[in-house]
């Protein structure tokens, strides 16, 4: 009997346990390109572009979402995970943009048989969610700073360039808006430079001598 009682508090124990249990949840950038048929090119231009990994800024470097609830004081939310680290996907975005848009004639995260002919890179300074807990001044945000380059290959100047700063305000406490809020501002962002990309080749076919005809 003893031991009866003893196998039914452990089993009750056990079942308490895991209806306590938490499960870590994965959450995604990643957006559709805002693109209509008119905004597909016919005709790419002649350009192959290589983007690269990312850089990040080191506390921003891991799986976990990063809360940060002052300028001092940070923390790792240890039941929300990126899916996808974000340098990761901010490369794929990007790519898929450029894809989306029929932009080059190639676009895409290695080369290994040729040089391409421009490299698209840049630094997530920080990606978090700030909580202020002030009694005051209770608020929720989705921040993001990053910076974005295009160089060219052969002379290795910077052509393109283009800095974000964006702090959306939230109006819930879920996770998931804040993963799309983020990916809503990088649609938005990546949009705006897209458009500066298109603008330099535009300029740079236009600035080119036109054939000479033979005789």
């Amino acid at each position: 009997m003893k031991n009866k009682n003893i196998i039914i508090i452990i089993l009750a124990i056990l079942l308490l346990g895991c209806s306590r249990m938490q499960w870590a949840k994965f959450y995604l950038l990643d957006y559709v390109p805002p693109i209509t048929k008119s905004d597909v090119l016919t005709e790419p231009y002649p350009y192959t572009i290589q983007v690269k990994d990312f850089k990040i800024d080191k506390t921003y470097d891991n799986s976990r979402i990063v809360i940060r609830q002052s300028s001092h004081e940070v923390y790792y939310d240890r039941w929300s995970l990126w899916a996808r680290r974000p340098p990761d996907a901010v490369t794929a975005l990007i790519i898929n943009h450029f894809r989306a848009l029929n932009l080059v004639e190639e676009c895409k995260k290695t080369y290994l048989d040729k040089r391409p002919d421009y490299i698209i890179t840049g630094t997530i300074h920080n990606i978090e969610k700030y909580v202020s807990d002030l009694p005051l001044n209770e608020f929720q945000r989705a921040d993001l700073r990053m910076t974005i380059q295009m160089l060219e290959v052969k002379t290795n100047n910077t052509v393109v360039s283009y800095e974000i700063e964006r702090y959306a305000p939230l109006y819930t406490e879920s996770m998931s808006f804040f993963a799309k809020t983020l990916s809503d501002t990088l649609k938005n962002e990546i949009t705006i430079f897209l458009r500066k990309v298109q603008e330099y080749f535009e300029t740079l076919q236009k600035n080119q001598p036109a054939p000479t005809q033979g005789k």
